[in-house]
């Protein structure tokens, strides 16, 4: 499938990452995983362009903060779609993104 059909699902948690990686290809969606911020950036510099993020932002390596970060400097990737998805109560998330959900998510 071609890049711009993909989802790339940032998110270090196995059984959060297992869930919406079974819903989104469920319903049709094409998905790429990284469970680290680095993971995440490599899949990125190697021109992957998918049509939506979502990131947690308690990575290891380099966090979900630091990604959204290098969306918004880089001119091809700063107007992706981005949901935060995260553990850090809402009120604390300063971040630009399209969407926060909080975990645990139902």
């Amino acid at each position: 499938m071609p890049n711009s059909a993909r989802i790339l699902l940032v998110e270090d948690h196995r059984d959060t990452a297992a869930a919406l990686f079974e819903i989104l290809t469920a319903r049709g969606h094409s998905v790429l995983t990284a469970d680290n911020g680095q993971q995440a950036l490599d899949l990125l510099e190697r021109a992957i362009r998918p049509r939506l993020i979502l990131v947690d932002l308690m990575l290891p390596q380099v966090s979900g903060w630091d990604l959204l970060t290098y969306l918004q400097t880089d001119p091809e990737l700063r107007n992706t779609p981005t949901i935060v998805i995260t553990g850090v109560p809402k009120e604390q998330v300063r971040v630009i993104a399209d969407a926060v959900f909080s975990k645990p998510l139902d």
